[in-house]
């Protein structure tokens, strides 16, 4: 092994520790990390009501995504969701683990959508969310 090969793939060690052990390509749009959803705040629904949806906080973006690991008020509020509007018996802890991940792929079952116990924009834009004004209501987040 060649003495600047070496010098590089240290470097690359480095950077990879230094960044958390993960190593992500984004050298373009695809490459683009989408961040862990971390709170949840108010959107409008289509219809011009509000709900509380999950978001990346900082940015209050609702183009975040959760899966299982995550532990936050995001969670949290799924959680709540998934077992106020949708009769899922799961603890709401903010905990996403194994049975909050089940649950979730049968909702998205039930939504008939793709059932990979993430939670992304295509779980987001199917779910019903509860409308803050009307509490035995629900609408669709789609803008």
């Amino acid at each position: 092994m060649g003495s600047r090969f070496k010098a590089v793939a240290t470097a690359v060690v480095m950077v990879v520790l230094a960044s958390g052990g993960v190593l992500a390509a984004t050298a373009g749009p695809a490459g683009a990390a989408v961040p862990t959803c971390n709170e949840a705040t108010r959107k409008y629904s289509v219809s011009n009501q509000y709900m509380f949806i999950p978001v990346y906080y900082s940015t209050l973006s609702p183009q975040c995504n959760m899966r299982r690991g995550n532990k936050n008020n995001a969670v949290k509020y799924l959680q709540r969701v998934m077992r106020d509007q949708y009769d899922y018996a799961i603890a709401v802890d903010g905990d996403f683990g194994p049975a909050t991940e089940n649950a979730l792929k049968a909702l998205q079952r039930r939504l008939g959508i793709s059932a990979d116990g993430v939670y992304g924009p295509q779980t987001r834009d199917a779910i019903c969310w509860p409308l803050w004004e009307y509490p035995n209501s629900c609408g669709w987040y789609n803008r």
